[in-house]
């Protein structure tokens, strides 16, 4: 598996981005998930009923983050699942039909797949991101051969396909297109384009769809030929609709389940870093986090939603003039609020202290308006010893929300 740790060089902050984002989701069979919710969910098939979704998840992350090897991935799981129980095959209960079903857990075979599959779709994901920001450049994309023994006569039928980055067949045909799909797209200028034979008359490619129907919930969908159930989709393009969803003004009315990952995608985007360097201005305000159900409780507000302004960062970055703030100190500022410490209140404010890789944060953030927004308003280094003399001062006046 030493061809996977190629896929990490592009683009790794994207890649990763793209997996820590997903919401953890069990299910009994890989079809119980639409295959474009595979872009906002974490899941194992045969998960549901097992406490073993976030031990998979975390040696997920720690694969694509630290560009583990297979052998390493297998070697660290193996134990912990077969303690757990869940290894080899087993009577389980299908919650569809509750029907018991004998099922496989757990096997070798199963980890490489999930770790293939999971591989290969946070690196088209985060190629994907590479791809836009580099569009004004690279404008069109190649499809190349596939590097493996055995390739999908169908696949070989694309190769050599050049069209511009936002065609609508890269929707659909942007690989990994099927299981053990090892099909790459290549970003390429206008000039190699048409030296490769692109032109502005050129046909569309012909997709030919077949009706696939779901067996586990009945969905019917049309699939192009070639392409496995499932796989008929562009993640990162997906993904990317988080933040054009922001842009159009509806993350307000997303589902909660993709709201944190779309909140998660904009922190982790180009507009996070505009609004950093204080590029952006005229009332601009992002998403950028959301408050506890317990926070929200004890300020009686109407929304979760955490925004900030251009206007508070022009005040963040006036604070710390001489430190020189970086993206990635706003970046982890907001975390906090995501995985806070402690949460105190002051007045219609909430003090939230958290640590991050050794680094720890105060940040502040407002209720206003009745209720109806909440707003980060500053956020400051501090030592250890100053947030534990905080945080102990605050229990003794009963101001602490978490």
């Amino acid at each position: 598996m030493a061809d996977n740790f190629d896929l990490f060089k592009t683009a790794p902050r994207d890649v990763t981005n793209y997996f820590n984002a997903k919401k953890s989701r069990p299910s009994f069979d890989w079809r119980d998930i639409a295959p474009e919710e595979h872009a906002f969910s974490w899941t194992v098939a045969k998960s549901a009923g097992f406490d073993i979704l976030d031990d998979i998840r975390s040696a997920m992350q720690d694969a694509i983050s630290n560009q583990t090897s297979f052998e390493h991935f297998r070697s660290q799981l193996t134990p912990l699942l077969q303690k757990k129980g869940w290894w080899g095959k087993r009577f389980g209960t299908d919650p569809v039909d509750s029907v018991t079903k004998l099922v496989q857990l757990g096997s070798p075979r199963r980890l490489r797949t999930i770790y293939w599959a999971n591989i290969h779709t946070a690196y088209a994901a985060g190629q994907w991101a590479k791809t836009q920001r580099t569009k004004r450049f690279l404008p069109f994309l190649v499809y190349l051969l596939s590097v493996s023994r055995e390739r999908r006569l169908e696949h070989e039928d694309w190769v050599g396909i050049v069209l511009p980055v936002d065609h609508p067949f890269w929707d659909t045909h942007y690989p990994p297109n099927g299981w053990g799909c090892k099909c790459r797209i290549r970003q390429i200028s206008e000039r190699e384009a048409r030296r490769l034979g692109w032109s502005e008359n050129q046909a569309a490619p012909i997709v030919v769809e077949r009706v696939w129907r779901n067996k586990r919930t009945g969905q019917v969908t049309k699939v192009p030929e070639g392409i496995d159930p499932g796989w008929e989709t562009n993640p990162g393009k997906l993904r990317a609709s988080n933040v054009s969803e922001f842009l159009q003004g509806k993350v307000n009315h997303i589902p909660p389940s993709r709201q944190q990952v779309a909140i998660s995608d904009i922190v982790n985007s180009p507009l996070m870093e505009a609004m950093a360097k204080g590029l952006m201005s005229g009332g601009v305000a992002l998403p950028v986090a959301q408050v506890s159900d317990s926070v929200k409780s004890a300020f009686q507000s109407k929304t979760r939603l955490v925004k900030l302004s251009d206007h508070s960062v022009n005040h963040i970055l006036a604070e710390h003039v001489s430190r020189n703030l970086t993206t990635d100190d706003f970046r982890d500022a907001i975390s906090v609020l995501n995985k806070p410490s402690a949460v105190i209140r002051r007045g219609n404010a909430a003090v939230v202290v958290g640590v991050v890789s050794g680094t720890w944060w105060r940040t502040v953030i407002k209720s206003a308006n009745n209720g109806l927004e909440w707003w980060m308003v500053s956020f400051h280094r501090k030592s250890e010893n100053d947030v534990r003399s905080f945080i102990r001062a605050a229990i003794k006046k009963n101001n602490i929300i978490e």
